[in-house]
């Protein structure tokens, strides 16, 4: 079997790449002999940053950039070896690469997407990244050998950004191959459908972080509007994962009014423990969800919300939820394959 070192995310447990930490290893043990290459976590709380700390990730990632150099050292990279990168905004891309070439070791070089300075609504772009960074994100797409990302949405959107700087990268780089994660896998472990609530209460969700691009704003100006209804920011009121499960398992409708997705773990998370999806129609809520689940206005919002919550047990709903869910869950089960497919060519 060939060999592939995964070149991992720090494992933060109320995120999900403590489970990507967990899983991707005997996933991918399926078709290679993988090996992790970890960085030194110091905490796992993000004292500096939204998705990430800021700066634990630059340390984990130094740390990875070490042991790499070190592999190569020691003679321990052979040609034909691959490796993956559960996150492409990684400088280590720049390190493996210059080693690599300069040893004349032919190996290759995979990254999964989930942001960067492409798009204008993440954080480092609203940070002021972009006008330096985008140089970058455009050296690492050049480097490796293949990029992944969980929707066609996400594949145009590099595409289209990386074309307005006058550089091209070749389509055949770019592959669409879900999010590598079996949800009811995940979720079970953190709660079991036995723990899970009976009844369900008239609360609608806000699933994601309190930041700009997530817009929050709307979803208060819901909540002003339909003073009947329990209206909840998830993340400020659950300390942990199974408190969050336990949140959406007892919750009717899951709201979105991203201005940035290119996937949207946590409305995913909250329709497989059952609340109904109520997303814009825009990013990649399109090409994942049913047309019954989105809404192109406030007007069709706020009467698709009433509708979902007066129906939340109509067989109809049920229906369009159990097969929005299949389709997600299938999507995601087979990414590992795809990927590694695609690596093995």
């Amino acid at each position: 079997m060939k060999k592939l070192y995964i070149i991992t995310l720090e494992p933060i447990e109320k995120r999900y790449t403590a489970q990507w930490h967990r899983y991707w290893k005997p996933e991918f043990s399926k078709y290679f002999n993988v090996e992790y290459i970890d960085g030194r976590t110091i905490t796992d709380k993000i004292e500096a940053g939204r998705f990430l700390d800021i700066n634990q990730t630059n340390m984990w990632k130094a740390v990875q950039i070490q042991v790499m150099s070190e592999m190569f050292f020691n003679n321990k990279i052979k040609e034909g070896d691959i490796f993956l990168f559960m996150d492409g905004w990684h400088f280590g891309i720049t390190a493996l690469k210059y080693m690599a070439q300069l040893n004349n070791i032919p190996i290759k070089i995979f990254a999964y997407w989930h942001a960067g300075t492409y798009d204008e609504h993440d954080f480092i772009s609203q940070a002021g990244l972009g006008k330096w960074a985008k140089f970058n994100e455009i050296g690492w797409f050049k480097a490796c050998d293949g990029h992944f990302v969980a929707t066609e949405f996400h594949k145009q959107l590099i595409w289209q950004a990386v074309r307005k700087t006058g550089h091209v990268i070749e389509r055949s780089k770019l592959h669409v191959v879900g999010f590598p994660m079996d949800f009811k896998k995940t979720i079970d472990e953190v709660l079991p459908k036995k723990d899970r609530s009976v009844f369900r209460e008239d609360n609608i969700v806000f699933p994601h972080r309190m930041d700009k691009e997530k817009n929050p704003d709307t979803f208060d100006k819901l909540n002003h509007l339909f003073p009947d209804y329990t209206f909840i920011k998830t993340l400020t009121i659950t300390k942990n994962k199974k408190e969050y499960y336990e949140l959406l398992s007892k919750s009717k409708i899951s709201f979105s009014a991203s201005l940035q997705e290119t996937f949207g773990i946590g409305t995913v998370e909250a329709m497989f423990l059952g609340c109904v999806p109520l997303v814009p129609r825009r990013l990649s809520y399109v090409e994942l969800y049913d047309g019954l689940f989105l809404y192109s206005d406030m007007i069709v919002m706020k009467k698709k919300l009433k509708k979902f919550m007066r129906d939340y047990n109509k067989p109809y709903l049920k229906k369009a939820l159990k097969n929005n869910i299949k389709r997600i869950d299938y999507l995601c089960k087979t990414s590992f394959k795809k990927m590694a497919n695609i690596m093995r060519k």
